[in-house]
């Protein structure tokens, strides 16, 4: 099979693709297209700095760019379609670069090489933000501009993928890697088989408000994930992907008269100015809606955790677009007493996960 997979800088893309290439046991390979077009450089006796490659000639980078595919669609053959062998090629659709973009890939090769399936790895917009502070990439983007390139990242690739009728998926980079392999392996593989079985995908649906105060819901809810994916079905859980957290440390500091936020990541300590969250706030609350939607797309069913008799907006409305959009609805509410708006647009309801687990296996779901 061959994959092509995109995300922007600072995305833990290809360090994302390596966990995932231990786990496949040596079946798959992965080509990063970057890495290869600086070495196709350096052959062709042309030095170029870590910063400067997207300052070359249009015409100059589309050339490198084209003998970087060339040698590409030389190995590709061997992997296409159901093949046991993978590869994987890692690399942008585009840079959001002096505020306007430019495009990283070729019609004509992307159309030569004709991709099996189609992903996009994100991961929090400030912790890219962070990644892009330790690079070349330091003071060149806003969180705005970031928030921006990832969803024309996100966009562009899924529109391609639609343009040749090949599977899209989303991939958050706080699932685990396994998560990307069982798709690959037990969806997609057998998909190209024309197996009719196949993992099932379920998106996990949760007040997370409520959760996420609740340590003794929240571990609830893992068991309940970990529970599900011990079953076989791959769940997307929508905390993977979680922006939400900055906005409200970002209006705490503002209320302490401090000007950045300061949060940790793998290892070291960032300070992201409140200004850049407050210009970003509304492309982050819209992006969530529109993340989780279509992680629901891209399953088979929604799986809800609902322990608590509050409504959730948020729930409330991913049942409704699960239900309408041909998605099986399965909720684990343990109260005795439900809303009918609730149960109006639930496939079934369930006490607990050993009888929804129960139901799936007779049902031959699992």
């Amino acid at each position: 099979m061959i994959i092509f997979a995109t995300g922007i800088s600072g995305s833990g893309r290809l360090e994302y693709l390596r966990q995932v290439e231990e786990l496949s046991g040596g079946k798959l390979e992965i080509v990063d297209i970057g890495s290869l077009m600086f070495e196709k450089s350096e052959q062709l006796g042309i030095s170029i700095p870590q910063g400067k490659i997207l300052d070359l000639d249009h015409f100059a980078l589309s050339y490198l760019r084209a003998v970087t595919f060339e040698e590409v669609l030389r190995k590709v053959d061997k992997y296409r379609g159901a093949s046991e062998k993978d590869l994987v090629i890692s690399t942008h659709t585009c840079f959001r670069w002096k505020k306007h973009l430019v495009p990283a890939f070729n019609f004509y090769y992307l159309n030569r090489i004709d991709p099996d399936l189609y992903i996009t790895i994100i991961d929090n917009a400030h912790y890219v933000w962070a990644r892009l502070q330790r690079s070349h990439w330091r003071g060149r983007l806003s969180l705005k501009d970031i928030l921006v390139w990832r969803d024309e990242e996100t966009f562009i690739t899924s529109m391609l993928a639609e343009y040749q009728r090949k599977p899209f998926y989303l991939i958050c980079r706080g699932e685990p890697p396994s998560l990307l392999w069982n798709i690959i392996d037990r969806v997609e593989r057998p998909a190209l088989k024309g197996e009719e079985k196949r993992a099932l995908k379920a998106y996990l649906s949760y007040p997370m408000t409520y959760v996420r105060n609740d340590k003794e819901l929240m571990r609830t809810k893992d068991e309940i994930k970990e529970r599900l994916r011990e079953a076989g079905i791959i769940v997307f859980d929508p905390i993977a992907t979680e922006e939400a957290d900055i906005i409200g440390l970002a209006a705490d500091a503002k209320s302490r008269s401090q000007e950045y936020v300061e949060f940790e990541l793998e290892g070291s300590s960032f300070k992201l100015p409140v200004s850049e969250v407050e210009a970003a706030k509304d492309d982050i609350i819209d992006q969530i809606v529109a993340r989780d939607y279509r992680l629901i797309d891209q399953s088979d069913m929604i799986i809800v955790y609902y322990p608590v008799t509050t409504l959730s907006a948020g729930v409330l409305s991913e049942i409704n677009y699960g239900f309408t959009h041909n998605k099986d609805v399965y909720a684990i509410f343990p109260q005795e007493e439900k809303s009918p708006f609730f149960t109006y647009y639930t496939t079934k309801v369930f006490r607990d996960v050993d009888q929804l687990l129960e139901h799936l296996k007779s049902t031959g779901r699992i």
